[in-house]
């Protein structure tokens, strides 16, 4: 695994392009893939930082109190956010991607759960030692797990959230699917609830902008980013935090980080982002918190 790793970072961009194209398309299944360490769809694996990431957005939606419901939008390889909300309270929630993507050994929640039981002693995380198997312990936590992206945030009723989150999945959703994806992230949200999203703004291939090399036709296109692994929507934040007033949220921006100068130039850029501000092409990660007023 390290030395997968060192061969990712060392390889160019236009590299893992072609790298990830042509594995994409052999005959492997997904989970193969992630066990090798390729086309990770997150790190809520790691125990630490599943709890850190959860923590940070339950303060920024204003730590709701006890018996509240939540969604999470793009749980990636992990179940960890049902363990984690019932130890800060939950009465129950969702956990909606756009694929099958979470691990289902128990071991790895019971040992969550224990380490959870250490910092809330108050919480009774008995649903996750006394189940069966991943599916029994989503429903003593009274957990959904939706793997159908879109399609499966329709499917959860109206007003049933105080909070929704999600960690570097806004730029994933397909660029055609953003606004519906907030009309929908509103509809659940109850009236003064709170969505608090950790953007990437970064390409996803070397941390820098070269998915804005290409033009609409070629990225867009179904056989290129997004049969291969290295999709983002290229919404730039001054954009999407546009998008998300549009909708109809309060919108603040919590903090963000830029780049001192951008790390490609403007004349690289394909002709629909060469106009864009500097703002927009030096900002690389925003944590948005949305308020449905």
């Amino acid at each position: 695994m390290a030395a997968l790793a060192r061969i990712k970072k060392i390889l160019p961009w236009w590299a893992k392009i072609a790298a990830k194209m042509v594995l994409a398309r052999l005959p492997v299944g997904g989970r193969t893939w992630q066990s090798l360490g390729l086309f990770s769809p997150g790190e809520m694996d790691d125990t630490e930082y599943a709890i850190g990431v959860f923590d940070r957005h339950y303060r920024a939606a204003g730590s709701p109190g006890p018996g509240f419901s939540f969604l999470e939008l793009g749980p990636g390889d992990s179940l960890a956010s049902a363990v984690i909300g019932r130890a800060y309270g939950a009465a129950g929630g969702w956990l909606v991607d756009a694929g099958a993507y979470a691990a289902r050994d128990m071991d790895l929640y019971r040992s969550l759960a224990a380490r959870l039981g250490r910092s809330h002693v108050d919480a009774d995380l008995s649903a996750v030692s006394g189940a069966l198997d991943s599916a029994d312990m989503l429903e003593r936590l009274s957990m959904r797990y939706l793997e159908t992206g879109l399609a499966g945030l329709r499917e959860v009723p109206d007003a049933s959230c105080d909070m929704i989150l999600s960690q570097a999945v806004l730029e994933h959703v397909p660029r055609e699917e953003f606004a519906a994806t907030l009309a929908e992230i509103y509809r659940i949200l109850k009236p003064g609830g709170f969505s608090t999203h950790q953007v990437d703004f970064r390409d996803h291939l070397g941390g820098g902008l070269n998915n804005l090399r290409f033009s609409e036709r070629l990225w867009e296109a179904s056989w290129f980013a997004r049969r291969s692994g290295f999709y983002t929507n290229r919404l730039r934040i001054l954009e999407m935090t546009e998008m998300m007033q549009g909708a109809g949220f309060d919108v603040q921006v919590a903090y963000s980080s830029r780049w001192e100068k951008s790390p490609i130039s403007r004349l690289k850029l394909a002709s629909a982002f060469r106009h864009l501000s500097d703002a927009n092409i030096i900002t690389w990660e925003g944590f948005l918190i949305l308020r449905r007023l």
